[in-house]
């Protein structure tokens, strides 16, 4: 990408759109990592962190705006946003976030470079620095998506901003010293406790020692740095500080359940990390689930004292794996009649009974999987191939496999009846706009 051609990203505001360079470029390496094999696939967390986010985003010029959440399996700890409004969690951080507090100084710190648009401000400030954050960035992607965790996927924040001339590096510490304060206001007027941010700093503080602390290595402000900042702040009261815990237990216990498996001991892990019964035993049965040993995740859930969503879905879960869908279904009704519309317990419904899924439509990757999954199975059972063919075609798009998604999704035109042809074209007119979007900004994988 020559400089003469460099986009201006300020220029659309509307950060969700195909005309805006920065949405695009967020878009593509978003659908490359929802197809890597680090992606933590348990819907209950998601809806946990989207909710949580629901009582940040209101202070924010983001309101009305979807920010997509994928949740990563790493032995490193990291947090990062990317263009378009796409948030990624790392599931080793979560050994340093203890509290929901401290959550949600995290998510609002992250928030804070959305919304200061600190991607099309660290761009704009240099042209040239344009062209090597897409070639770094590129680059930490693919390095990302060779393995599951580990190194590779760390190389993704450090290959997209850190590795920078020491200009841009000063440039994006006063970003991040930016982020810090804008988020501490979004936490006090939202009425959550800001302490959660300086608790997360004295996390980072305590992993950080005996490592280099001069500041000009890193684009990030040292902790300690971090840490005198946000004291400097006087605490206040805020009317949530007793929101009860156990939900963030079960949030933080399920990222915890993936990363076990990058451990040689896992069990062993979750009894260190963990430490309340209910929660640990929970977080055994989804690693054993994971590691598709259905019955063993039965067993640890038949020692809860306590159930919620994330227990309830993962035995129901459990139950259909071990081939006792009848037991599974009890579970899911029970969710449904509570809450008749939900996107996780019908969609699991529909896949269990191999029913039509209810006509529900969602702005969220998560909640979309689980909606295109559930039309497969109905499809597939019905013999009617076009159709689960275009389902899967979505499904294969949306984790970054463009090749095999069209090649689906020709399939599915050529063998179509004619009352289905308009949902298949959408389809293919969907991929068209998207591909030749990115093709615009050198963002073509068929080269």
């Amino acid at each position: 990408m020559s400089n003469a051609n460099l986009p201006d990203l300020e220029a659309n505001k509307d950060e969700r759109a195909l005309s805006n360079p920065s949405y695009i470029l967020g878009q593509h390496w978003f659908r490359k990592l929802n197809g890597s094999r680090a992606l933590i696939d348990f819907p209950p967390a998601y809806d946990y962190l989207k909710d949580t986010l629901s009582h940040i985003l209101p202070q924010t010029n983001l309101y009305n705006t979807t920010v997509e959440m994928t949740l990563l399996n790493s032995s490193q700890s990291n947090a990062f946003v990317i263009p378009g409004n796409h948030l990624f969690i790392y599931s080793d951080i979560m050994e340093m976030i203890t509290s929901e507090d401290m959550l949600y100084g995290l998510l609002a710190h992250e928030v804070a470079h959305l919304d200061l648009r600190h991607y099309e401000r660290q761009t704009k400030h240099s042209s040239e620095e344009l062209s090597k954050t897409l070639v770094m960035l590129g680059a930490g992607i693919a390095a990302a998506l060779a393995g599951a965790g580990g190194d590779a996927t760390t190389a993704l924040w450090l290959g997209g901003i850190a590795n920078q001339a020491e200009n841009t590096l000063t440039y994006s510490r006063n970003q991040e010293q930016e982020a810090d304060r804008r988020g501490r206001e979004y936490l006090i007027n939202a009425g959550l406790p800001p302490e959660g941010m300086t608790k997360l700093f004295q996390a980072f503080f305590k992993q950080a020692l005996g490592r280099p602390t001069l500041e000009f290595l890193s684009t990030h402000p040292s902790p300690n740095s971090r840490l005198s900042d946000s004291f400097s702040t006087d605490t206040q009261g805020t009317i949530l500080t007793t929101r009860p815990q156990s939900d963030f237990e079960y949030f933080r216990a399920s990222l915890l359940a993936y990363r076990a498996g990058l451990e040689d001991r896992p069990l062993t892990y979750l009894d260190q990390k963990i430490q309340d019964n209910d929660v640990r035993n929970f977080a055994k049965a989804l690693f054993s689930y994971i590691v598709q040993s259905p019955e063993r995740a039965l067993s640890f859930l038949s020692k809860l004292e306590k159930h919620n969503k994330f227990t309830d879905y993962l035995q129901a879960l459990s139950y259909i794996a071990a081939n006792d869908a009848e037991k599974g279904l009890v579970i899911i009704n029970r969710q449904l009649e509570l809450s008749p519309n939900n996107i996780l317990f019908s969609m699991l419904y529909a896949q269990s009974t191999r029913t039509k899924p209810i006509n529900v439509s969602s702005d969220y990757i998560y909640e979309k999987r689980l909606i295109w999954r559930a039309n497969i199975q109905y499809y597939q059972s019905r013999n009617n191939i076009p159709m689960a063919l275009n389902y899967r075609a979505l499904l294969d798009f949306s984790q970054g496999k463009d090749k095999t998604a069209q090649y689906l999704i020709n399939r599915a035109e050529k063998d179509s009846a004619e009352n289905e042809k308009s949902t298949i074209q959408n389809t293919i007119e969907t991929f068209k706009i998207i591909n030749e979007a990115e093709k615009q900004e050198d963002l073509d994988d068929e080269k």
